[in-house]
Formats: structure tokens, sequence, C-alpha cells
């Protein structure tokens, strides 16, 4: 597990440390116990003064599941400093700029809210995540096809601005609504949850496979963020089927387990074992990116898998 001392990185570093310490878990073993301890050194100032209200609550996250209950509410503590009642009648900023409200800022606050709650049974957390995903459902964020676009628009309107539908801002808010399932007993949340995966299967997978919106087999437009998206994204939903312990029959562990087989027949690198890329709907055609952000996001994807097999 390398370093990441670009601040840019610093969200990723955090998410391939929470697949890590997940595999640990998974395993029974503790291989990887230690990269929590070093993986943020050189960034912390960034992560406290920074005003990246995201990239701090996938900290929190990974320090959560690290049993490291007190950093984790730190960095949660940072996130809550974007909540607003004001612009946008409700939500979080995404940044300290203060002039846009988001997806996935949104969405990890339902999940890290939730994971606080069931971590401590601080009725504050279950408090913020009824609050968060009651805005998050009635603002007009998800498009016509039951999906999460990017975030809402700048102009005063707070309409949906229409951008991007990464992967990732489909599962992420599982999460939250699986916490909201298990605490709060609402069937809505699992119909919610549901019609977001059904919509994922439907328009965000080529040949069963996930695809991200910028990826092509022969042409290579993701950038190192948008690579790491799909793990997070199948990692969510196999959380999401932990939490609730409830399916639609086998439909949505089998979509996970089929995304880990995409890996293995598709992403593998063919001179290079255990070497994987971006690719997992496809066989590579001249595109595929072997990058850091791709092998975290195949390993979240194998993890995910896994679990659920366990």
């Amino acid at each position: 597990m390398q370093k990441y001392v670009d601040t840019a990185a610093v969200w990723i570093g955090a998410v391939d440390t929470w697949h890590l310490l997940r595999l640990d878990a998974l395993t029974g073993a503790s291989t990887y116990s230690g990269v929590i301890d070093t993986v943020f050194k050189g960034n912390e100032d960034y992560l406290e003064n920074g005003g990246s209200y995201d990239d701090v609550q996938w900290v929190s996250i990974a320090y959560l599941q690290a049993g490291n209950t007190e950093l984790g509410k730190k960095y949660y503590d940072i996130a809550s400093t974007a909540v607003d009642s004001t612009y946008c009648r409700g939500g979080l900023f995404w940044s300290s700029a203060r002039d846009y409200k988001n997806a996935i800022t949104n969405e990890l606050y339902t999940a890290t809210s939730g994971y606080l709650y069931e971590t401590t049974k601080d009725s504050q957390y279950l408090d913020n995540l009824n609050n968060t995903w009651t805005w998050l459902d009635s603002i007009g964020m998800q498009g016509d096809n039951g999906l999460f676009n990017d975030g809402l628009t700048k102009d005063g309107t707070c309409a949906n601005n229409g951008q991007t539908q990464w992967t990732y801002n489909q599962g992420v808010v599982l999460v939250g609504l699986g916490y909201l399932y298990k605490y709060s007993q609402s069937e809505a949340a699992i119909t919610a949850a549901f019609g977001i995966m059904d919509s994922i299967i439907e328009n965000l997978t080529v040949d069963s496979g996930l695809r991200e919106g910028c990826e092509s087999a022969t042409d290579l437009k993701c950038n190192a963020d948008q690579q790491s998206f799909k793990g997070i994204t199948v990692q969510y939903m196999a959380w999401f089927l932990t939490i609730t312990s409830r399916d639609d029959g086998t439909k949505y562990s089998d979509f996970v387990k089929l995304q880990a087989d995409k890996v293995l027949v598709n992403a593998a690198k063919p001179d290079e074992e255990g070497v994987y890329s971006n690719l997992w709907y496809a066989k590579d055609g001249g595109a595929a990116a072997f990058t850091g952000p791709a092998q975290g996001a195949a390993l979240g994807a194998l993890v995910a898998a896994g679990s659920l097999n366990c």
C-alpha cells in the first residue's frame, strides 16, 4: 500500500485503506492493520483545514473501520461544519467555498452518520442520518432514471445540474439507507435502495459489467478519481446487503459477485498476475488503465464478493 502524498489522492488512499481493512476483516487477519497509521501522514493539515467535506468523510470511514472511533468522530465533525439549512434548504456544502451542494458529500454523511450511530448509539447521529436523507430525497438530485446526478446548480435555483451520474453516487447512498432501515425500521428506505440498485443494473452496465460514463475499451478518458468509483459502488452495495439482510431474492448479491467475475475475466493484466485495470465490462482494446486507483477498485470488487460468500 503506497503512501499518498498528493492531496488530490488523499481520499483514494482512504478508500483503498478501507478496502484493505475490510479484506483483513474478511480473512480474520491483521495484515493491513498498520496502513491506517501511515497513509495520511503529511496530509493532516489538508484534512483539518483544506475544507474538503467529502474527503474527510472517506477518512472518517477508514478510521471507523480500523476501530478508531475518536479519529472517526474528529473527521466527521469537520464534515459537520458544512451542514447548512439556508442555501438550497438543507444538506452539506461540498467545500469551504460554500457554493455547491452535491450528491457524494451528502450521501457520505448519511453513511458516516449511520456508521457512527451503530458504533456509539448516540442519537445525534441517527438524527443527522434522517435529516440528510430527507433532504436528499426531496431536493431533486435524482434524474428521471432514478440515478443521482453530481449535484445542484449554483445559480440559486437549486435545480438538478444534470451532470454525470457516476457509479459511486449510486452506491454510497445505499449504506445510509441500510442504516435507516436497520435503526428506524423504514421500509421506504428498502424501497428506495432497491430502486437505486435496479437503476444501476439497468443504466450503468454493459454486458452486465459496471461501466463508468467516461470508460471506453479503446479510449482512456477516466481520471484517477473516476477509476476508483466502481470498487466503491460494489463495496457499498455489499455493505448495504450485510446491514439489512435484505435482497430481492439473490438479485443484488448475484450482481455484486458478477462484478468480481468481470474483474477476473476482463480486467486482469495478461502478463502480470494479480494486476487489474479499470475495464470490467469488456476486454482491453488499448485503453485499459493499470493504475493504483484501478487496482484499488478491483480489490473492492473482490472483497465485496467475498464478503457475501462468507
